[in-house]
C-alpha cells in the first residue's frame, strides 16, 4: 500500500513475442492436391462399388449394361416362347475371382425352350466395348452366341452390382410344353425323327405323267423339335406321309397337281417345286381327331387319282393296272399247225401254218393312238403281238375271231380288235386289271378282210400267258 492505504502499481512481467516464419504458397497447393486426390478416389470407389475392366479400362456404369441385357434377355426368351422366372436375369463373369477383369459375354439365365434339358439354362449374350473417355463403355448383343443353353459351369465367378448371388441349377423352371399348331397345319420336311411304316398294302397311283408311290406313313404326337416342335391343335391328330415321284406312262409332259385333302375342308396343295421325277416329299397335315380318310390327290392330264394319307391304300377310282409295276409277259414262242384255207369261187386247200406270239401286255392307254380305254378302271386290255404265216409268207395279223384267252377259273374271254379298221389288227382281250395268268387259243375259224376264211380247227395252238402280281 502507498502512503494513503491505496494499493501499490506493479508493471506486467513482458512476454517475449515468437518469430513468425514465411509459408511457402507452393507446399500449400502441393497439400491440397494430395488431399484432393485422397477424396477424389475416395468417391470414385464409392461411386464404381466394385471395380470392374475390360483390357484394364474401368466399366463405365456396369448396372446400366445389366439392365440393358435383362431388358434383351427377357425379349429373345418371349420371341421363343421360353421359361424364365422372377431370379432370371443376366450377370457378368470374371475372368478371376478375386481380380476385376471380365469376359466380354454376359451370362444370362435361367431360361428353358422346348425340348430343353433343366440341367442346361444359361445363355451367354456377347458384350460390344466402345472407348468413353479413358474408360469403356458396354453394349450387349440382342441374340445370344449361340440358341442352345448351356450348364452353368463356375457359379463363382458371376458378379452384379446389387451383390446379388445367381440361383442354383435352373431355378425349379419347367421346360414348356410344345405348342399347339393352328387347326389345319401342314408342314413339309424332312422330319429325321419320324419313325416311319411301310403301307401295308399296294400304295401306288401312276398317270399320263407322274407316278406316285406312298413308301411311309406315321402319326406323331409332335413334329419338328426345338422352337419348331408342334403339337396338333385341340380336336385334331397329324398324319404324316412319305412319297416318291417318278415318271408316268409318257404320256404327257405336263407335271400333275397333287393336293392334301380331308372331307369338309379345302385342299391343301402341294408345292409344284416338289412334284419332279426322282423327288421324295414328307409332308405332315393335321386333321379331324376323328376322321377316317384324307387323301394325297394326284391330277395328271384330267386323270384323278387318290392314296390314303391313313394306310396308303388307292382310291377306289384310281384306274387299278396303271398301279402295277409288272404289266408285260414276254413269251417269245412258236407253234405250228394246218389250217384250211377256203373262198368263194375257189377250191379249199390245207396248208401248214406258223403263229408265233411275241408278248402280252397289259394296257389302260390303248389302240394305236392309245385312246381306247377299258370299260372301268378295275379293268384293262392284254394286249397281243400276235401273227400267223404261211410257209415262206411274211407274218401277218391274226383275226380276233381265231382268238381266245381262258382264265384259271374256265371264263373264256373273246379276242377284240383295238384299231377299229378294216385292214388292220390290233388283238387284245378285255381282264381284270389284276390279271396274272391265263392261256391263248388260237383256234376255229375266221375270215380275212380279203374273203378267205382260214379253218384251224377245234384244237389250234396255245400259248400259257404268265404275268407277275405287282
Amino acid at each position: 500500500m502507498d502512503e494513503h492505504g491505496g494499493p501499490v502499481a506493479t508493471a506486467a512481467p513482458a512476454v517475449p513475442h515468437p518469430r513468425r516464419r514465411r509459408v511457402d504458397p507452393r507446399l500449400i497447393a502441393a497439400g491440397v492436391l494430395v488431399v484432393l486426390l485422397a477424396l477424389g478416389a475416395g468417391v470414385m470407389l464409392v461411386l464404381r462399388g466394385h471395380p470392374l475392366t475390360v483390357d484394364g479400362r474401368y466399366v463405365t456404369d456396369p448396372a446400366a449394361v445389366l439392365a440393358d441385357a435383362d431388358r434383351r434377355f427377357a425379349d429373345y426368351v418371349d420371341q421363343r416362347a421360353g421359361a424364365r422366372g422372377p431370379q432370371s436375369r443376366c450377370w457378368f463373369q470374371l475372368i478371376d475371382p478375386d481380380g476385376s477383369e471380365i469376359a466380354r459375354e454376359l451370362r444370362c439365365g435361367p431360361v428353358l425352350f422346348v425340348g430343353g434339358d433343366p440341367a442346361r439354362s444359361w445363355l451367354r449374350f456377347p458384350l460390344t466395348a466402345t472407348p468413353a473417355g479413358g474408360d469403356v463403355r458396354l453394349r450387349p448383343a440382342g441374340l445370344p452366341t449361340d440358341p442352345d443353353p448351356q450348364a452353368l459351369d463356375d457359379a463363382g465367378l458371376l458378379f452384379h452390382p446389387d451383390g446379388a448371388s445367381p440361383p442354383s441349377g435352373s431355378a425349379g423352371l419347367r421346360v414348356p410344353e410344345v405348342p399347339r399348331a393352328e387347326p389345319g397345319y401342314t408342314a413339309v420336311g424332312p422330319f429325321p425323327t419320324l419313325s416311319w411304316t411301310a403301307p401295308a398294302g399296294p400304295a401306288r397311283l401312276a398317270g399320263p405323267a407322274a407316278a406316285v408311290t406312298v413308301t411311309g406313313l406315321a402319326t406323331p404326337d409332335v413334329v419338328g423339335s426345338g422352337d419348331a416342335a408342334r403339337r396338333p391343335a385341340e380336336g385334331q391328330r397329324f398324319l404324316a406321309v412319305r412319297f416318291t415321284v417318278e415318271p408316268g406312262e409318257g404320256r404327257s409332259a405336263t407335271p400333275p397337281a397333287l393336293s392334301y385333302q380331308v372331307p369338309g375342308a379345302a385342299p391343301v396343295p402341294v408345292a409344284p417345286a416338289l412334284v419332279a421325277p426322282g423327288s421324295t416329299v414328307e409332308a405332315v397335315v393335321a386333321v379331324p381327331a376323328d376322321a377316317t380318310q384324307a387323301d394325297l390327290v394326284v391330277l395328271d392330264d384330267g386323270l384323278e387319282q387318290r392314296l390314303s394319307l391313313v394306310d396308303g391304300a388307292p382310291g377306289p377310282g384310281n384306274v387299278q393296272v396303271l398301279a402295277r409295276t409288272q404289266r408285260t409277259a414276254e413269251v417269245g414262242a412258236s407253234r405250228e399247225t394246218d389250217a384250211l384255207f377256203s373262198a368263194p369261187g375257189r377250191v379249199p386247200a390245207t396248208f401248214p401254218v406258223t403263229v408265233r406270239l411275241d408278248a402280252a401286255t397289259l394296257q389302260w392307254f390303248a389302240g394305236p393312238d392309245g385312246s381306247v380305254r377299258p370299260r372301268d378302271p378295275a379293268r384293262a386290255y392284254l394286249v397281243l403281238d400276235v401273227t400267223m404265216a404261211l410257209p415262206e409268207g411274211e407274218p401277218g395279223a391274226v383275226p380276233v375271231d381265231l382268238l381266245t384267252l381262258v382264265l384259271p377259273d374256265g371264263t373264256r374271254r373273246p379276242g377284240v380288235d383295238l384299231t377299229r379298221s378294216a385292214d388292220r389288227v390290233l388283238a387284245a382281250f378285255d381282264v381284270p386289271a389284276g390279271f396274272t395268268t391265263g392261256e391263248v387259243a388260237v383256234r376255229g375259224r375266221a375270215t380275212f378282210p380279203d374273203g378267205v376264211t382260214a379253218d384251224l380247227g377245234a384244237d389250234g395252238v396255245r400259248f400259257p400267258v404268265t404275268i407277275p402280281a405287282g
